[in-house]
C-alpha cells in the first residue's frame, strides 16, 4: 500500500514539474525539494530503490549507477591492449576509468590492485608513469614507482591452522581477509574492510556491543546517517529484532528473500 502511495506521489511531483513520462528523468533531490510527501527513510523502508519507484511511475530515474570493480578492471585491460602500456592520468576518462577516490585514491593504486589480483602484470612492456600532479612532484621512474608492488600486494594466503575446530574455510580472494567469516564478529570485520576500501560507499561512525542496533553509518552518496543491523546469516528462524529499530541489514548470506528492509549481502561482493 505504501509503495503505491509513493509511486502516485512521484507521478504528481513529476507532472507539477512538467516532465514527460518515458522521456525525462526525476532525481530524488528534485522529488524532495518540490513537494514530495515521503522522506528517504520512507522511500527505502519497503526494500525498493529510487530506480524501482521511478520505473513503476513511468519516469527515468536520475541516478548514477554503481559500476562494479570488475568493469573497471576490464576497461583497464582494454586500455593496456590498445595502448601497449598503462593509461596516463589524462586518459582516464577516455577509457572509462574515472572512478571515485573513495574506491581507489589514485590511478597508480588502482593499477596496483589490478596487479595484485592477477588482472595485469607489472612492470609492463612499455614505460609506465603518471603525469605531474598539481603539487608538481618529480616524476618517478617506472621501476621506483611500481618496484614494491608485489611485496605490498601479492601477499601469500596463510595456511589453515592445524589446531582448529572450525570446519568451513571458504576463500574470499580478498587481500588481508582470505577466509569468509564464520560468525557475526567476522561479518563486522569484513564489513569494515569493504567500507574502508570504498567498495561499500558508507562510513562507519559507531559500532556497538550492547543489545540493539549494531552500527551507525554514513552514506557518502546520500549524505545522511542511518542505522545498520549486522548478521552472519539472515533467516526467519533466527530473527529477534523489531523492524523499526534499523534502516539497513548487512549479512554474509541472505536466506530471507522477502525481508521487509533493504539487505546488503556481502557474499555477492566478495564473490565479484
Amino acid at each position: 500500500m505504501r509503495a503505491k502511495e509513493i509511486i502516485d506521489d512521484i507521478v504528481r511531483v513529476a507532472r507539477d514539474l512538467g516532465l514527460v513520462p518515458g522521456m525525462q528523468g526525476l532525481s530524488r533531490s528534485e522529488y524532495l525539494s518540490n513537494g514530495g510527501r515521503f522522506s528517504l527513510y520512507e522511500i527505502y523502508d519497503g526494500g525498493m530503490t529510487w530506480s524501482d519507484y521511478c520505473v513503476k511511475a513511468g519516469f527515468k530515474p536520475k541516478t548514477k549507477e554503481f559500476v562494479p570493480d570488475e568493469v573497471y578492471f576490464e576497461r583497464l585491460k582494454r586500455a593496456v591492449h590498445e595502448l601497449g602500456r598503462f593509461p596516463k592520468l589524462s586518459e582516464r576518462k577516455k577509457f572509462g576509468l574515472n572512478f571515485s577516490k573513495g574506491r581507489w585514491s589514485t590511478l597508480v593504486e588502482f593499477i596496483k590492485t589490478a596487479s595484485s589480483l592477477g588482472i595485469v602484470k607489472l612492470p609492463y612492456s612499455k614505460k609506465v608513469k603518471e603525469e605531474k600532479s598539481p603539487t608538481h612532484r618529480p616524476k618517478e621512474s617506472p621501476r621506483n614507482e611500481y618496484g614494491n608492488i608485489h611485496s605490498d600486494f601479492s601477499r601469500p594466503i596463510p595456511p589453515i591452522p592445524e589446531k582448529t575446530k572450525r570446519k568451513k574455510w571458504e576463500r574470499t580472494r580478498m587481500i588481508g581477509f582470505p577466509y569468509a567469516p564464520q560468525d557475526e564478529s567476522g561479518v563486522i570485520a569484513l564489513f569494515a574492510i569493504l567500507c574502508a576500501q570504498g567498495t561499500i560507499p558508507w562510513q562507519i561512525i559507531e559500532l556497538k556491543k550492547s543489545k540493539g542496533i549494531d552500527a551507525i553509518c554514513y552514506d557518502d552518496k546520500e549524505q545522511r546517517e542511518f542505522r545498520v543491523e549486522l548478521k552472519h546469516t539472515l533467516s526467519r528462524s533466527n530473527w529477534n529484532h523489531t523492524f523499526d529499530s534499523f534502516d539497513y541489514l548487512v549479512c554474509l548470506e541472505n536466506r530471507w528473500r522477502d525481508f521487509p528492509k533493504p539487505v546488503l549481502e556481502l557474499r555477492y561482493l566478495i564473490n565479484e
